[in-house]
């Protein structure tokens, strides 16, 4: 609830609500997962995955921040490292619950999309896009129109399959 009130806040321009709003809801996941460290046997695996997603969804987007304004973020206690963002996404997706498709097409988005136009593409990149599209979590959604749009921009992006990339700009 705290999420969906900032992005409205944003939209109508009041920065400072947002930004408290933002900052509730970082606190809510934080809260959360340290319940997870201190009893992680009494946390369900579904609510795990939503932590991981969670937390490595924010620390991703914090982490896209300009240096200026990730120095503020980061003093105000937002995280921002962008290595602990993709592992928790990972293990969100690897968790094969029912927030793992999401968080598979968060970590396809970034490494279809924001790597290659920020200029921080990694020839490794290829190789988390290929496991992702092969995880059984993909293959089971892999007639969604949202998985087939990453796949095709991936084939597009790496030249892997012409025919498949093709498809997706019909």
């Amino acid at each position: 609830a705290h999420l969906m009130g900032a992005v409205m806040q944003l939209l109508l321009g009041r920065y400072v609500r947002a930004g408290l709003n933002f900052r509730r809801g970082w606190n809510l996941y934080h809260a959360a997962a340290d319940s997870l460290e201190n009893d992680p046997e009494s946390v369900p695996p579904a609510l795990k995955c939503i932590i991981d997603f969670g937390i490595g969804m924010f620390n991703l987007v914090v982490s896209l921040l300009p240096s200026t304004y990730l120095s503020i973020a980061e003093y105000i206690g937002f995280g921002g490292n962008r290595a602990d963002a993709k592992r928790l996404l990972s293990r969100s997706y690897e968790a094969d619950q029912v927030w793992s498709p999401f968080a598979s097409l968060l970590l396809l988005y970034f490494y279809t999309q924001l790597t290659p136009n920020l200029g921080i593409y990694k020839q490794t990149d290829v190789e988390q896009v290929e496991e992702i599209l092969g995880s059984p979590v993909a293959l089971r959604c892999k007639s969604s129109a949202l998985f087939l749009w990453m796949e095709g921009m991936a084939s597009r992006l790496y030249r892997r399959e012409p025919d498949v990339a093709s498809m997706t700009l019909s």
